[in-house]
């Protein structure tokens, strides 16, 4: 047989089962990943907790926004305008958000 070709059998003490192995393959190495494949990884965890910090943030603003205070015009409910403002966030910083851009 060629060099680094052959294999070594081994039988299990306990089972009795017979597995065959290539030279200097112990069955025990780890393999580490590589630094794209961590990059990746924290990018596929970072998008992941992206979507589901904006999916909390989307439920928690629609639960507001559907206990807030409703105007009935017409037949028609309507939260005010000064309500929405006051849930998404605090309306001294939407003015100077607003007035910078």
């Amino acid at each position: 047989m060629c060099k680094g070709l052959e294999k070594i059998y081994e039988r299990n003490k306990d089972t009795g089962a017979i597995r065959s192995r290539e030279p200097m393959d112990y069955g025990n190495e780890t393999t580490h990943p590589t630094q794209e494949e961590i990059i990746e990884f924290n990018k596929t965890q970072a998008e992941k907790m992206h979507h589901e910090i904006q999916y909390r943030v989307r439920r928690e603003v629609l639960d507001e926004l559907w206990a807030a205070p409703k105007v009935n015009h017409q037949g028609q409910w309507y939260v005010r305008l000064t309500d929405v403002v006051k849930i998404i966030g605090d309306d001294n910083n939407l003015y100077e958000n607003e007035s910078q851009s």
